[in-house]
């Protein structure tokens, strides 16, 4: 699945652009982190501070370059929102994860159901040996499950948190190739 010369992609739906992070991005990407509690969304990160978004972007502007794993920034109106972002979690049968966070002034507009799709047409194109694609999300949010399972995810089952403190279950959903295609096909 790894190809000499690869590049995290731009891609483009009829109100976004979806577009590797920049340095530049850093008070952006600190305004959606800050409207979240650290404890629901920040772990992915590391953190929510200043400083741990600037890892964060350093980071992930390191890992451009090699795949097949990145994350990339949404923006709307030429201001960036949030992120999608995809990582390779299986090699033989090829298989990613994707997730997202978009800021909650966005949400109920469709933004994260518009990004995701494209970034799960650009995976299926790009990846053609890749007969799967799987997302978790925290067993109660109900919009992340909404969201997944308007796209055509199937349920694969729950993720036990145990006793940690601020520990909760998580959802695991699945997408197959074929779904993708039958989705698409029902859903124009």
């Amino acid at each position: 699945m790894i190809t000499e010369g690869w590049a995290p992609p731009t891609l483009r739906t009829r109100r976004l652009v979806i577009r590797p992070f920049r340095v530049e991005d850093l008070e952006a990407v600190h305004a959606y982190t800050r409207a979240y509690p650290a404890t629901q969304y920040g772990g992915w990160m590391g953190g929510t501070t200043s400083t741990d978004v600037a890892r964060y972007i350093a980071d992930t502007i390191a890992r451009y370059g090699r795949p097949p794993r990145a994350d990339l920034g949404v923006t709307l109106n030429g201001q960036l929102i949030g992120g999608v972002s995809w990582r390779q979690v299986w090699i033989a049968p090829p298989q990613m994860e994707v997730g997202w966070v978009l800021h909650p002034d966005v949400s109920g507009r469709g933004v994260a159901t518009e990004a995701v799709s494209a970034l799960l047409d650009h995976l299926f194109e790009s990846f053609p040996g890749m007969g799967r694609v799987e997302a978790r999300v925290r067993a109660s949010d109900r919009a992340g499950t909404r969201l997944l399972e308007g796209l055509g995810f199937v349920p694969e089952g729950k993720l036990r948190a145990g006793s940690a403190p601020g520990a909760e279950d998580g959802a695991l959903y699945g997408l197959l190739r074929e779904e993708r295609l039958e989705h698409a096909v029902a859903n124009g």
